[in-house]
């Protein structure tokens, strides 16, 4: 897969602040694109803080280790040490260290509170994040239906993320076709991950 494209709009043009979707249909192997090339080349950029709904970004994690070699896996768990996680909701968080555990609301103060408890637990951290990444997002949105995408552009508008750059993988055929308009159009970048290689749907 050829990667330069999306390498230069994410590594060279997207700036602290910034919201980044990367979209995946639920077939893709997403686990590879995560662990053998999107994680190392963060991590080597600074820290990293997942945002994990439901545990979805831990289950992507160990289908994917089940399938490696040893020396690959030793890999991963050398990385694993430089992540730090929020849970959002049940499920398990093995891929790092949890920092905070927070329930989720689908009403917009409720939201806006968590939201801002997460901002402040990576403001306070004795590494500020270069990444912010979450994983689960489109099942929070599937989950609350209009009422949980209000909440998350509300607290969007309301308290932006100006000190890392924010990346959001998006399992599209989850979402209603308006829900992910609503994304994409506050997004500042939009990738789509592909067998063939990654599309820029809207870049800089």
């Amino acid at each position: 897969m050829d990667t330069s494209v999306f390498e230069e709009h994410l590594f060279g043009r997207a700036e602290r602040g910034d919201t980044v979707l990367i979209e995946y249909s639920p077939t893709y192997p997403l686990g590879k694109f995560l662990w053998s090339f999107l994680m190392p080349r963060l991590i080597e950029r600074g820290s990293v803080v997942i945002g994990d709904f439901f545990g979805i970004g831990d289950i992507i994690f160990r289908n994917y280790i089940r399938g490696i070699s040893g020396k690959e896996y030793s890999g991963v768990i050398e990385l694993i040490k430089e992540i730090k996680i929020v849970k959002i909701g049940p499920g398990s968080a093995s891929y790092g260290e949890v920092i905070e555990e927070i329930t989720p609301t689908y009403d917009s103060h409720g939201f806006l509170k968590n939201y801002h408890t997460i901002i402040n637990r990576m403001a306070h951290s004795p590494t500020k994040p270069g990444y912010f990444i979450t994983f689960g997002l489109a099942h929070y949105l599937n989950f609350g239906k209009d009422n949980a995408v209000k909440a998350l552009l509300t607290s969007i508008s309301t308290l932006p993320m100006e000190d890392w750059v924010g990346i959001h993988f998006i399992n599209v055929d989850i979402l209603e076709e308006y829900q992910l308009a609503m994304l994409e159009e506050v997004a500042s970048m939009v990738f789509y991950l592909t067998e063939d290689g990654i599309i820029v749907k809207k870049g800089r």
